[in-house]
Order: structure tokens, then C-alpha cells, then sequence
């Protein structure tokens, strides 16, 4: 462009006096379009980064968990007398019996007398099966193992779960009989578990005075 605009007298004099300043100037202008250019892409780099940044605190300040989680799944503790005492991973609608079988089965001291087999399980349940008394040798002591039958076998405790134990257990009870006891299965198949001792006067037949035989007895 310069050599075409030396043809021209005033412009080739113009040149011929500030051509070496246009090249300069031209030689700084392009070294500050690349400068400015690279600090665009740097700087856009940056903003990308930061508000991934942002979002990667934000999710973790909110409690966000990414990891994928088992749908439909329920954790329950089995222990006692179950051959493999775990925190056994069932999928939600497992019953009692699905843990046992998770933990490897019964040995042979258990006590099933007050467990349900077929009761359903909730999330972060504790599935605790109790044992006859066994002597030095591992054997189950006859006497003991019929004595803790005829009391129906309820806990370690010695205290009916209300929740797990069979009309037959219930009714080692003060003041249950049959008829009570059936009562009491029907309620919380009904219902569900029962939150807590005192639910059992929700029971058509328990009134206080039944209820307060009962406090000291029973569990859940």
C-alpha cells in the first residue's frame, strides 16, 4: 500500500518523512490486537473455571449428594443368633424372614418363639434374634429352652415385644387371653408397628387399668 501511495507527490512526501513512525505505530497496534486477544481468551478461561467453581460449592453447601443411591432399597441390622450378623441391604417390602436369610440362617440356639417371620421390615431396623441358653459344650439346656418356651421366649429382657411377638407369647401377658392377643395382631397388621408402649391402649379392651398391668412387661 505504501509503494502504491508513493506514486502520489504530497503522500510520497509524507511518507518519505513519517513512513518509519506508520510502521512502528502499525508493529504496535498489531502487537496490542494479539496482547488484548490473549487476555480475552485467558480471561474467558478463568469465568468458565470460577463458575464451575461456583456450582461445584453450591451443591456441596446444599447438602447435594451426586453418588447414586439403590431406589427401592432399606438397610436392616441383623444380629443374634443368625449365622452372618450384618447390616444386611434388602430391597423395601422384605419381610423378617428376607434378613435371615440375608445373615445366613439360624443357628441352631435360636429362640424364633417371639419373632414374626413375616413381619415387614423399615428402613433402619434392628432384627435381633434371641438364643435359648446353651452349656459349656454348645448344647441347648433342655430345661431352660422349655421354661423360656412356656414364658414365650419374648427378649433378652424378659419383656414382650408388642410389636414382633405371636399370640402366644402375648399372652404370657397379665390379663391377655386369646381374644386380646388377636386383638393386638390384628391392630398393628392394621396399623403398623406400634410408636411406643403407651400405643397399646389403642387397642379396643386395653384401658388404663389393663395398660398399667402391662407397662412393666412389655417393649417395643
Amino acid at each position: 500500500m505504501i509503494d502504491v501511495c508513493k506514486s502520489n507527490k504530497t503522500v510520497a512526501a509524507f511518507l518519505e518523512e513519517y513512513g518509519p513512525q506508520l510502521n512502528k505505530t502499525a508493529v504496535i497496534c498489531l502487537i496490542g490486537l494479539v496482547l488484548f486477544a490473549g487476555f480475552s481468551l485467558v480471561r474467558g478461561a478463568g469465568d468458565e473455571l470460577e463458575v464451575e467453581s461456583s456450582a461445584k460449592s453450591s451443591a456441596e453447601s446444599d447438602g447435594t449428594d451426586t453418588r447414586t443411591v439403590s431406589a427401592g432399597m432399606i438397610y436392616v441390622d441383623v444380629g443374634g443368633a443368625v449365622k452372618t450378623p450384618m447390616l444386611a441391604e434388602l430391597p423395601d417390602g422384605s419381610r423378617v424372614d428376607d434378613a435371615i436369610k440375608a445373615a445366613g440362617g439360624l443357628k441352631q440356639e435360636a429362640d424364633m418363639t417371639s419373632i414374626n417371620r413375616a413381619e415387614f421390615l423399615e428402613d433402619g431396623q434392628k432384627v435381633f434374634i434371641p438364643s435359648f441358653p446353651l452349656d459349656e459344650d454348645g448344647n441347648i439346656i433342655e430345661n431352660a429352652a422349655g421354661d423360656t418356651a412356656d414364658a414365650g421366649s419374648a427378649a433378652v429382657s424378659g419383656k414382650v415385644n408388642i410389636n414382633t411377638a405371636d399370640s402366644t407369647a402375648l399372652q404370657t401377658l397379665s390379663g391377655v387371653g386369646p381374644a386380646t392377643a388377636q386383638k393386638i395382631i390384628d391392630y398393628r397388621e392394621s396399623n403398623g408397628r406400634f410408636s411406643s408402649v403407651e400405643d397399646i391402649k389403642n387397642v379396643s379392651g386395653i384401658g388404663e387399668k389393663t395398660y398399667e398391668k402391662l407397662k412393666d412387661s412389655i417393649t417395643i
